[in-house]
């Protein structure tokens, strides 16, 4: 079983717990703040191949380790000495007790929570009142504030260096003058308009970029898209940024992550090409891309993440522990949606009436 981290106040002999509005360890008890060493070594890219082949030679044991583990959305958390069962932040289902095997790669570097819990409270409530279409007894709905967890949740970044062939076509827009019949007052009228045609070229060429930070998220739970990290600020990784926190361990492979991240490179390479054709349209014919020199490294990452109830559903939420960033699930009132859609419609049909009657 895995023991949970404990970092005693050098004041009072007490477990301290990580501050996000300090940046230091601070004791719940007396309230004395210490001081997190922070490392001055850098963070080094681990090369992949490499990696991956030393992992391979070292044949390390598939042994099983106590964990918690969500049966709904598959979230895997360390099981720590005095946890025996929670709710999965995520989806707010009953986390079970479970073996998981030992992940032999470590985190490297994290970006400490800079977010606090009660201003992760305050932007939960401010994202429930800004939600028009909702239910109106949602609003003076305030969660289960006990059950927002501040949890890291692990990530890969991937470097590459990239080289691309292509084959396409350029696409150069010209207008021209037409003529055609149209129906006015129940007569035939010849009318002219200008049509939009496309001159196409094929177009060859070759392409080098090169890819920092390539973000996958090393975690099959359902998580909705957090982007705005500023990867800039990540630290050597240090167990005393974990204390208080929950922290999920990784279960997509380094593998399988260079696959998902080579996707996300690919479609950056083929915006680029479209660049690089130019004209005022594009198409891909065929691409080959070659990655090389690639990277990676294992990060953790905060959000705060929850799930309440309304109405006999569970809806879900998190937070971006750095920047207060929310995404998440909410009710919809039906009422208010088909109200809007008569006044559209409304709207539409007196627009109309006047526009003919003025015309």
């Amino acid at each position: 079983m895995n023991k949970e981290l404990i970092f005693p106040c050098e004041q009072c002999g007490g477990k301290l717990k990580f501050s996000a509005a300090t940046g230091k360890l601070t004791c719940p008890y007396c309230g004395h703040i210490n001081v997190v060493e922070k490392a001055f070594t850098p963070i080094v890219e681990q090369d992949y191949e490499k990696a991956m082949a030393e992992l391979k030679a070292l044949n390390v044991e598939k042994k099983e380790i106590a964990s918690l583990k969500c049966p709904s959305c598959a979230a895997v958390f360390d099981l720590h000495e005095d946890t025996h069962a929670m709710n999965c932040p995520f989806c707010g289902s009953a986390v079970v007790n479970e073996t998981s095997l030992y992940r032999p790669i470590q985190p490297q570097a994290v970006l400490p929570f800079k977010v606090t819990k009660e201003e992760a409270k305050k932007v939960f409530r401010t994202w429930l009142d800004s939600r028009w279409f909702a239910p109106n007894k949602l609003k003076h709905y305030s969660g289960s504030d006990s059950r927002l967890l501040g949890v890291y949740v692990p990530f890969w970044t991937y470097d590459s260096e990239t080289h691309s062939r292509y084959h396409g076509r350029r696409g150069d827009e010209y207008q021209v003058r037409e003529s055609y019949m149209a129906t006015v007052d129940g007569k035939q009228e010849r009318r002219e308009r200008t049509v939009t045609k496309v001159r196409w070229h094929n177009v060859d060429g070759s392409l080098d970029q090169s890819f920092d930070d390539v973000l996958v998220m090393a975690s099959e739970a359902r998580m909705d898209r957090l982007d705005q990290w500023d990867l800039q600020n990540l630290v050597p990784y240090d167990e005393s940024y974990l204390s208080g926190f929950e922290s999920e361990v990784y279960t997509v492979e380094p593998d399988s992550g260079l696959k998902k991240a080579k996707g996300i490179m690919d479609q950056a390479i083929r915006r680029s090409i479209k660049r690089q054709i130019g004209g005022d349209r594009q198409e891909i014919t065929s691409l080959q891309s070659d990655f090389f020199n690639i990277s990676f490294k294992h990060v953790l990452l905060p959000i705060y993440a929850s799930a309440y109830r309304f109405r006999g559903k569970v809806y879900r939420y998190v937070i971006n522990g750095r920047t207060a960033e929310i995404e998440g699930d909410r009710p919809y009132s039906i009422i208010k949606i088909v109200s809007a859609a008569i006044v559209a419609v409304g709207i539409a049909a007196v627009i109309a009436y006047y526009s003919g009657y003025f015309q």
